[in-house]
């Protein structure tokens, strides 16, 4: 049995994004990458894994700070001291150049150094055999495809280290299908922020980052994989520090804008480490422009003052008034049969294939789309939203048989 945890896009040194609004409420932010990498070490040692895995942009610049570098290599060492290899590739973010570094990695740590597929091996704790193959950038970006250089399986389990985008030619492009010829227990990819699973029997999966530094990295995250006979399971493990959360309030009945704090505080109800973004409601019965953009700040400052003051974690970066909007469907003097007999038109594969032909022929899409699938759910979603939408009414004249 092999098991190890996927770990990608961890951008170390990098800011959150998005805090201008509570620029000296947010200096202290940047500590929280600190724990991030703190609490990925912690799961490894916890779950006393055979390795762990580093699959591109560990770091958010190729010039890490000689304190980023010195605060890295202090977790690597953790688990050097508990005989916890580490694999590391380089991405597009971090691209390697071996004088930018201030100290030497620990000798647990294995650094994919060049652009060319390379093969590291190495035992498990039941003493099965094991191969990583993987590659780095040496500058921001790379053209070229490169799963065509990975060996085939040659151990007890091959895993394979990947950073790039199938769907971009500037970052190492590839193929699904080609990636499943080389028949690997686990390809651990990276570039990609957002948890992806590109196959589950052949397990090509993007970890996604493990700590969001927007408002839109709400899902993160490592993978704790295990392999055991020819069978690939993966569990997400949440190691941020710091989460992204949005929060309605509803001022339904309140007119005066002292009620309208009281409701904001009292929506908050447990502390949690969370950056969070308010959204107003049901704000008619209150004074046209009751709120002004400059008292939005100092409405902005009030909650954090008050929040800090009663040692809740949060941190409202923003606050925004949702205005509520009534649609009514739109009427159609035409029978409803008329809509069958549309959506039957299309529905005919030929006619459907030729509506989305651009997509189909961009290489891609073919790889990721299942076209069968994809036009079952188009003419499902289609059919809810017309009659969701729009009002179908007889003709005049025209009765029910």
């Amino acid at each position: 049995m092999l098991r190890f945890i996927h770990c990608a896009d961890l951008h170390f040194d990098r800011s959150f994004e998005g805090l201008h609004l509570i620029t000296d409420k947010a200096k202290e932010l940047p500590r929280e990458n600190e724990q991030v990498l703190y609490n990925i070490v912690e799961l490894a040692i916890k779950e006393s894994v055979d390795f762990l895995l580093f699959a591109g942009d560990t770091f958010h610049q190729n010039r890490p700070t000689l304190k980023t570098q010195q605060q890295f290599f202090q977790q690597m060492e953790r688990l050097n001291e508990k005989n916890i290899p580490v694999y590391v590739i380089f991405g597009n973010h971090d691209f390697y150049e071996k004088e930018r570094y201030w100290f030497d990695f620990p000798v647990n740590v294995h650094l994919f150094k060049d652009e060319s597929v390379q093969t590291a091996t190495g035992y498990t704790k039941d003493g099965e055999s094991y191969a990583i193959s993987g590659f780095s950038y040496l500058h921001p970006q790379m053209k070229q495809t490169k799963v065509g250089e990975f060996p085939q399986k040659q151990a007890d389990y091959h895993l394979g280290m990947y950073h790039g985008d199938m769907a971009s030619e500037n970052f190492a492009p590839f193929q699904i299908q080609e990636m499943k010829r080389k028949n690997y227990d686990y390809w651990a990819l990276g570039h990609i922020h957002v948890p992806t699973v590109l196959s589950e029997k052949a397990a090509i999966l993007y970890a996604g980052t493990p700590q969001g530094h927007t408002q839109k990295e709400e899902q993160t995250g490592v993978k704790l994989v295990t392999v055991n006979k020819g069978s690939t399971t993966w569990q997400t493990k949440d190691v941020s520090a710091i989460q992204w959360k949005k929060r309605e309030v509803s001022l339904s009945g309140i007119q005066r804008q002292k009620a309208v704090l009281d409701n904001i505080i009292a929506s908050f109800e447990s502390s949690e480490k969370a950056l969070v973004k308010l959204y107003l409601k049901n704000t008619e019965l209150l004074p046209q422009n009751w709120l002004q953009d400059r008292e939005m700040l100092e409405l902005l400052d009030y909650v954090n003052d008050y929040l800090e003051k009663h040692h809740f974690q949060q941190l409202v970066y923003q606050i925004d008034i949702r205005e509520e909007t009534t649609s009514e469907k739109i009427t159609v003097s035409a029978e409803e049969e008329l809509l069958e007999h549309l959506l039957a038109t299309y529905q005919q594969q030929d006619v459907f294939f030729e509506t989305i032909n651009e997509l189909i022929n961009y290489p891609q899409a073919q790889q990721a789309l299942s076209l069968d699938q994809l036009q079952e759910e188009s003419f499902a979603q289609m059919k809810k939203e017309l009659k969701s939408e729009f009002s179908w009414r007889k003709l005049d004249g025209i009765k029910e048989s």
